[in-house]
């Protein structure tokens, strides 16, 4: 097969496998990364990339997920731009396929580099191309493609692997050429770091890459490490010190702060339970390189409970791991030393092992137990291992045809495997719903089903999978601060409040469940402790618009006034497109005849909220009252032309007429907004009233 039908083949083997993820939305870390993150916005300075995390925080607060990829935020934000400044999730899918396919295309070349030295010599390029060809089609990658902030992983590794065949530029390049190339690696290593912080490992990768090279027959094992050979190593390891002191010193030198919810293991106090845990893990990490069936959106929180004894089963299973992989490894190199060479599987494991050394928890905790996206590079050189496997394989017997069948049978079911885990991810409702499937156990995957449940409006389910999600991690307070305010729609405020309670009681800073607390006991009749309440949320999130909001409309049923409008006046300040503060202001200035302060602050709120139906309206009430009839028609009929079928819209409009003297108008206003609502007694007896006069 020729070379230029191999890359057509591996490119459209990748557009089959994730053209359905075009068709899909933003879901779970998406609406954090992208949806909410103002970075991502073209009108937010461009400096702020670059000093905030990849959640759009600032990275030196200690509430910081420290995670640093501005060149990653850098891409959303053009593909914002290409959609004319909205957020097209076409364009963002879009641009993951495209990217997808230049990284499976990469890896031929990158497996060739490999292979050279193989002793495969004449079949490099089938191997290379059936390794890229079980790397596209392999569905761990779903998680990378088809969640968009899986962008990340799929920049850094096409970044990645543009380093490593620079890299070997330098090694064959002479002169002032070599000065060039060693600027132009540096640079993308860089880059690479900063669309994500894993891709630092392609150091090590380059150095073992050029032993690899290296080592030849005719070079014994204590000849190997030449001037050269050091020099060259020396000048990556700088490089990565510097790369290394830049990243920490834009965190601050500060690390991110994790919980035991995040990854249990890292935080478990028995040395035992951590090690064979984490080992566990790993395990299992390898096992979904091998078959991908078992795959999940999220692996916290009880997904995989702790190793605390030796009659646990799984301990066992982790020793029987350390003995088969200490014998293939020990294996492997006893051959690679008796050869006096070193062979393509040796560049395979370190493909495998040293990308998801930051993933491993052995240098510092991450904040989650499995994440599928981190496997993205260690599949590569899994996938090189394993069509290197069937080679040997198929050398040894008789049958050859056989063990390309099976590979093709792979690459098949891989392919169908990954269209199938594609279709979870177009919204969260299947996602969520097919992790239940695999984490059962997992009491932030009932919790994200509780809230699809509830943004659908299915009480019924959500009440029950918010109280499965505490069952199982009984300190779950977000989930108690969600079902708190279901209880509280279904008038259960009681129950609703021994739950906030108990949530601020795990989480005393928790100001949503500060401020919910406030709700419901204002709603019990208890005023004084709601606004203790809603001061403790504001005390601990300053800038809380809803809180002032709530706090405003406390003091309004208190009749203190005055501290009512200064509370919305925060509210509006911190958020001025929060319609109801400024049209509870208005309707307070209104009721307490100062028109000039509705007058002022009508045109500020409209100049905020321009397309508030419900702005015009209050305000051309207020402009009615003090005879601006044709100011008050103005913004009536703005309102009716953004909200026709509001019956309330036509009968004031009716009243203003009533007013004015304009008595068919009004007529025609009334009997309109009968049509709409025929409810509205008020306006049957105006209309009434209007019939009589006239």
């Amino acid at each position: 097969m020729e070379k230029s039908t191999k890359l057509i083949t591996i490119s459209v083997a990748a557009f089959i496998c994730y053209c359905n993820t075009l068709m899909g939305s933003f879901v779970f870390d998406d609406n954090e990364a992208i949806v909410k993150n103002k970075d991502v916005l073209p009108n937010t300075p461009i400096q702020n990339i670059f000093r905030n995390d990849f959640w759009g925080t600032d990275i030196t607060l200690n509430s910081s997920h420290k995670s640093y990829r501005p060149l990653t935020i850098l891409s959303y934000r053009l593909n914002v731009l290409y959609s004319n400044n909205k957020l097209d999730a076409f364009q963002f899918h879009a641009t993951n396929v495209i990217l997808y396919g230049l990284l499976c295309l990469l890896t031929v070349p990158v497996f060739e580099l490999f292979l050279k030295k193989s002793k495969y010599a004449t079949n490099i390029h089938d191997i290379a191309y059936y390794s890229s060809l079980l790397f596209t089609v392999h569905p761990i990658h779903t998680e990378a493609v088809a969640g968009l902030v899986g962008r990340a992983d799929i920049l850094s590794s096409v970044l990645f692997f543009m380093v490593i065949l620079l890299y070997q530029k330098i090694r064959t390049s002479r002169g002032e050429a070599v000065i060039l190339w060693y600027i132009i690696t540096g640079l993308l290593t860089f880059c690479a770091v900063l669309c994500k912080e894993t891709a630092i490992s392609v150091l090590g990768i380059l150095i073992i890459y050029d032993i690899y090279r290296e080592k030849r027959r005719s070079i014994m094992w204590y000849q190997l490490f030449n001037f050269p050979l050091i020099l060259r190593a020396l000048k990556l390891l700088v490089l990565g010190l510097v790369i290394m002191f830049y990243r920490f010193k834009v965190m601050n030198f500060e690390g991110p702060i994790f919980t035991s919810i995040d990854n249990p293991a890292a935080y478990a106090q028995s040395i035992f339970t951590r090690v064979f845990t984490h080992n566990y893990i790993y395990l299992l990490n390898f096992l979904l390189l091998v078959w991908p069936q078992w795959l999940c959106f999220d692996w916290s929180m009880g997904c995989i409970p702790l190793i605390e004894t030796m009659c646990d089963i799984r301990a066992i299973i982790v020793m029987i791991m350390w003995f088969v992989g200490l014998y293939a490894v020990f294996t492997l190199l006893r051959k690679n030393y008796q050869n006096e060479i070193l062979d393509a599987r040796i560049m395979g494991v370190c493909l495998i092992v040293l990308p998801f050394l930051p993933a491993a928890n052995l240098f510092f905790p991450v904040g989650f137990v499995i994440a599928e996206r981190t496997l993205l590079l260690p599949s590569a050189g899994f996938c090189l291992l394993v069509v290197i496997g069937l080679k040997k394989l198929q050398r040894k017997d008789d049958n050859k045809k056989m063990y390309l069948i099976l590979l093709h049978i792979l690459l098949i079911i891989f392919t169908f495997q990954t269209i199938l885990r594609n279709m979870n991810w177009l919204t969260e409702e299947k996602l969520f719903t097919s992790a239940l499937e695999v984490c059962p156990l997992n009491a932030k995957v009932h919790y994200n089903v509780a809230k699809i449940a509830a943004d659908n409006n299915n009480k019924i389910l959500a009440i029950y999978e918010y109280e499965k999600a505490i069952e199982l991690y009984p300190n779950y307070e977000q989930a108690m601060n969600n079902l708190a305010n279901l209880l509280r729609e279904n008038k259960q405020f009681k129950d609703a409040e021994l739950l906030l309670r108990k949530a601020i009681t795990i989480r005393p800073n928790f100001a949503a469940a500060w401020m919910n607390l406030g709700i419901v006991l204002t709603n019990l009749n208890k005023p004084e402790e709601a606004e203790h309440c809603y001061k403790m949320a504001i005390n601990h999130r300053n800038k809380y618009p809803d809180c002032y909001y709530n706090l405003g409309n406390l003091y309004l049923d208190l009749k203190r006034p005055e501290e009512a409008l200064k509370a919305w006046e925060m509210t509006v300040l911190y958020r001025p497109s929060h319609v109801a503060a400024w049209s509870n202001t208005l309707v307070l200035l209104d009721s307490l005849q100062r028109y000039d302060e509705v007058l002022e602050l009508g045109r500020t709120a409209l100049m905020h909220n321009p397309k508030s139906a419900a702005l015009h309206f209050t305000f051309a009430n207020s402009l009615g009252k003090i005879k601006q009839f044709e100011k008050a028609e103005a913004h009536f009929l703005e309102a009716i032309n953004m909200n026709s079928g509001n019956g309330l819209y036509y009968s004031n409009l009716g009243v203003l007429y009533h007013r004015w003297g304009k008595a068919e108008l009004a007529r025609e206003m009334y009997k309109k907004a009968l049509q709409i609502d025929p409810n509205l007694k008020s306006t049957e007896l105006n209309l009434k009233k209007l019939s009589v006069a006239h």
